[in-house]
């Protein structure tokens, strides 16, 4: 028993400094090949498509935007009018009151 007190620290102390070394060079090669992957990558190209993506998706919210303004228009539109309808309905069901002298 005395022996995994004492080697045993050991033992996981030397399994954890191998797993660091095996987690590094794993960490090295994916660096190694995404470098490998984007070296022949022009990055003028890639910032003028960065650029042309912002400007699509200002382009589109500011579609959204004028569409929901839109929208929200004619829903106003359409309360107006049906209020309005309501308004003729019942001012055409309400009968004048005739002045009568007592």
């Amino acid at each position: 028993m005395e022996f995994f007190g004492t080697y045993g620290g050991h033992l996981c102390g030397f399994g954890g400094f191998l797993t660091a070394i095996a987690a590094v060079l794993y960490a090295r090669a994916r660096v190694a090949e995404f470098e490998q992957s984007v070296r022949d990558l022009d990055w003028q190209q890639v910032s003028e498509l960065s650029l042309d993506v912002a400007k699509l998706k200002k382009a589109a919210q500011k579609w959204q935007n004028n569409t929901n303004a839109q929208e929200k228009v004619s829903q106003k539109d359409l309360l107006e009018r049906a209020y309005m309808e309501r308004l003729m309905q019942q001012n055409s069901n309400v009968q004048q009151m005739r002045k009568v002298e007592m």
